[in-house]
């Protein structure tokens, strides 16, 4: 793809697949992922707000948490949940998955897989999964990205006036790190957090986490995945896990290599001192 700035996926399909079966989801207005009509709406839209994920510099970043619900390879529950059950049980053998479920408290858990003991209602062991996908800026530039296409033009080629509020992501995630994880590792259990690597990146950049490592007692793991071209679609690539604990976030904040320096934020309270000081006195 070109590094044009434009929706990647609109109602679950790439902008360049024209296949009979795109254009008809398309105009139910069908989210494949979920299996019903998107559900995401826009004051500035008539239809729904179907962009899956967008193309920002060469990358695609996901910016709906049902995009993580994509099909697994059984048909049943979606790929991730799948990897994740695989990854923490062995098997999918008496596994079953809960959606929004509450947490005391604290909030809600988008997945609890839970292993049931063989032929009994009884829980043998679970496992939390929550999704974190990322958010733009100057979204009404998509919402214009997504009425030319609706309208029938062709936009692989044009480049729309977006950002990514990956900081805001950020700050949204790592609060829930914070939160949650204290009661995960109070509980004994595990939870998976799914980001895609670049949002990673971003962590090990802004706050010094470990850029990799995994350590089968952490209770917080990341599963990091990313979307890649396969048959027509995108499909969600699980990439590798990294672990870590609520010791080392707050460990990682604290020593924060980014933190900004103490006499360059005086000296800029001193240039605003002058100026307005300068204009009372004047």
């Amino acid at each position: 793809m070109p590094s044009n700035n434009h929706p990647a996926e609109i109602f679950g399909y790439p902008i360049d697949n024209v296949s009979h079966e795109a254009q008809q989801d398309r105009q139910r207005y069908w989210c494949p992922f979920m299996s019903r009509v998107c559900s995401k709406t826009s004051r500035l839209l008539d239809f729904p707000f179907g962009v899956c994920s967008v193309q920002r510099h060469n990358g695609i970043r996901t910016t709906c948490p049902h995009r993580f619900e994509e099909p697994g390879v059984s048909g049943g529950a979606p790929r991730v949940i799948e990897d994740i059950a695989r990854h923490y049980f062995g098997d999918l053998n008496n596994v079953i998955s809960f959606t929004e479920v509450g947490l005391p408290n604290i909030g809600v858990i988008d997945y609890v897989l839970v292993r049931h003991k063989p032929m009994k209602a009884e829980v043998d062991d679970f496992v939390l999964v929550e999704f974190q996908t990322d958010s733009t800026t100057s979204t009404g530039a998509i919402v214009q990205a997504i009425r030319d296409f609706m309208t029938g033009q062709d936009i692989t080629d044009r480049s729309y006036a977006f950002g990514m509020n990956t900081y805001d992501t950020i700050k949204r995630a790592v609060t829930q790190l914070l939160n949650k994880g204290i009661v995960y590792e109070a509980w004994g259990v595990t939870c998976y957090w799914v980001i895609q690597e670049y949002i990673y990146a971003d962590l090990v950049h802004r706050y010094g986490l470990r850029a990799d490592g995994y350590v089968s007692t952490h209770a917080s793991r990341f599963a990091l995945y990313g979307l890649v071209p396969h048959e027509g679609r995108l499909t969600l690539k699980s990439t590798r896990f990294v672990s870590t604990t609520v010791d080392e976030l707050f460990h990682a904040m604290r020593h924060n290599p980014g933190l900004p320096d103490k006499q360059t934020f005086v000296n800029s309270l001193n240039v605003r001192l002058h100026d307005r000081l300068k204009l009372n006195f004047s």
